[in-house]
């Protein structure tokens, strides 16, 4: 009996493709796939770490900066400095008030992609130099070729920003508006009586300053806030800012006493404050407890 060409040339074909694809799904012996490393928003657990008593730094965002100038006007003690990687590693930096110098322990045994060592530097004293648009804090008369080191630097030029725009609501009600992206101005006189700026603007220096609040409170970390709170003359604020093409919103009020709560509602005061002061505001009917003052 004859073979059919046909039926052995399907044949052919079929172990053809069967071959084909089982040595395409066979990885190479030697062959390695390239490690991406993870970004992330926030640090791995670490129990070095102390909320509220460290200050952070997470690419920009610093909290308990406060810390830092406590440490520099006094002359013994000590402060933790944790600044965290893109890849979310944290790297230490110990200052220690000793025998009249300002000593710095820097830790990068944490930091997967550094050079995992400890070194520690004996300098003279730890400065803090403030601008328009910047702090700074480095320390100087250190030993060694390098006399001056930085030890953390805060920038907050709002004018390097695409878009920085913010909408805020405050006060027992929440009904007192504050907003850049409508071009809005609200206030509540109290007795449902409310005045509105339907042009309202804040000039730049004034943008500038609110920017400067809100990069120091650390208003792109991760915020853990409450409005669960029973105080009965507590004030609501409801904050969403508009950066770039991004946006974070906040809601809590004024008798949430975390960390958080506390920063949060010290800057929206700040902000506040700053409105209140122009000449818009001003303009505006005075309030019953105005009228008072």
């Amino acid at each position: 009996m004859k073979p059919n060409p046909v039926r052995m040339m399907i044949m052919f074909l079929l172990l053809a493709m069967i071959f084909g694809c089982s040595v395409q799904q066979e990885p190479h012996a030697n062959e390695t796939q390239p490690q991406i490393p993870k970004m992330t928003e926030e640090p791995a657990d670490n129990d070095k770490t102390v909320k509220g008593a460290d200050v952070i730094d997470m690419h920009g965002m610093v909290e308990n900066r406060g810390q830092l100038d406590a440490f520099a006007g006094q002359t013994e003690g000590k402060q933790r400095l944790v600044r965290y990687t893109i890849e979310g590693d944290p790297i230490y930096y110990d200052l220690t008030h000793k025998d009249g110098h300002v000593e710095l322990r820097v830790d990068t045994t944490q930091d997967k992609f550094g050079q995992g060592e400890v070194r520690t530097y004996s300098c003279d004293k730890l400065n803090h130099e403030e601008m328009d648009t910047l702090i700074r804090y480095k320390l100087t008369g250190c030993n060694g070729e390098q006399k001056e080191m930085e030890l953390l630097e805060i920038p907050f030029d709002v004018s390097k920003q695409d878009r920085f725009e913010f909408v805020l609501r405050y006060g027992p009600s929440g009904t007192n508006e504050i907003n850049t992206v409508d071009y809005k101005l609200v206030k509540d006189l109290g007795n449902d009586q409310m005045v509105e700026v339907s042009d309202f603007s804040i000039p730049e220096q004034d943008r500038q300053k609110i920017y400067r609040e809100l990069v120091l409170a650390g208003y792109l970390n991760k915020k853990k806030l409450s409005s669960t709170c029973k105080q009965q003359d507590a004030d609501r604020y409801d904050l969403n800012v508009f950066i770039n093409g991004g946006n974070r919103q906040f809601e809590w009020k004024s008798c949430d006493k975390s960390v958080d709560g506390r920063q949060m509602t010290a800057a929206v005061k700040e902000i506040i404050g700053i409105v209140h002061a122009g000449s818009i505001y001003q303009s505006l009917p005075k309030t019953p407890a105005e009228q008072g003052k």
